[in-house]
């Protein structure tokens, strides 16, 4: 792991601040191709949430949220105490793989919760969205995924996020490089579409909190089990 530099997006003075905090963002394709891997998905997050659960060094310093996306986007867990969580809903993949609804979703997501963790005293670390997905942008029409793609990309808007995505499947390498800011990776070899890139994808993303809460910042995975590392468009 190597560390990322992430300043507090809100540029404030931090002496009022009894804590610091990661905002991260986990975003899963639940598009119809992602059917077979509906249980494997809800079964991992599961198996996230009980990590987070038991290990509070990690549950104080992670503030996860799961957002799902398909022809619509979906807030699945917001942003809370883990310990505030009743039950963990599950997912259900299908419909189509729409970019858009779920950038905008993500931008309002991140403007709420930030504001909300810095009026309970925590210094904001910048969020952090990984990204998980097994197909290409099906948006209408041809390209407005990459209009929408702004919304996360602008550099005037305080709290921009590191992206940080896992691609698989039918998943396009472009696609991947040109949304993400911080590292990219795509499935290689015969597992590329089965439920083995998923795991792995799902367990470095969780190795990638765990070892954040560690050093108090976010720690990006130099290498993924059964994927390549991909050159970035855009990088901070």
């Amino acid at each position: 792991m190597n560390p990322n530099p992430t300043p507090n997006p809100d540029g404030e003075s931090v002496d009022r601040y009894k804590t610091k905090g990661l905002p991260a963002y986990l975003v899963l394709d639940t598009s119809y191709s992602m059917s077979t891997f509906e249980q494997l998905l809800n079964a991992t997050l599961l198996h996230i949430y009980d990590t987070l659960f038991v290990s509070p060094q990690t549950s104080e310093f992670i503030h996860l949220s799961v957002i799902s996306f398909n022809t619509q986007a979906h807030v699945v867990t917001p942003m809370t105490d883990i310990e505030d969580l009743q039950s963990l809903p599950t997912v259900v993949c299908a419909g189509a793989t729409n970019f858009v609804p779920m950038f905008e979703l993500v931008r309002g997501q991140i403007d709420s919760d930030v504001r909300a963790l810095s009026d309970a005293g925590v210094e904001v670390l910048r969020p952090v969205v990984f990204l998980l997905t097994d197909g290409a942008p099906t948006d209408k029409p041809a390209g407005a995924w990459q209009e929408g793609l702004k919304l996360l990309h602008d550099r005037s808007w305080k709290p921009y996020p590191n992206i940080i995505s896992y691609g698989f499947g039918s998943a396009g390498e472009q696609v991947l490089s040109r949304i993400s800011t911080v590292a990219a990776y795509l499935a290689e070899g015969d597992a590329a579409a089965t439920g083995a890139a998923l795991s792995e994808a799902l367990a470095s993303l969780l190795n990638s909190l765990v070892a954040s809460a560690k050093a108090r910042q976010l720690q990006v995975p130099e290498e993924v089990k059964g994927y390549k590392s991909i050159p970035l468009e855009h990088v901070n």
